[in-house]
């Protein structure tokens, strides 16, 4: 079966899968302030990133 044939509903079909969805999983978890680094990071690489799609 090549790539572009799989889909999450024929995978879940055909695998007897279950989709477990959660919504709100880090309503525990406290906001952190970004390192520099990471900051800058982002600030340098973002635009390829959104640019290219990825």
């Amino acid at each position: 079966m090549s790539y572009s044939d799989f889909t999450l509903n024929r995978v879940t079909k055909d695998f007897n899968l279950t989709i477990a969805e959660r919504s709100n999983i880090f309503t525990e978890v406290s906001e952190l302030t970004p390192s520099d680094f990471i900051q800058e990071t982002l600030r340098d690489n973002l635009p390829l990133a959104l640019g290219s799609n990825t």
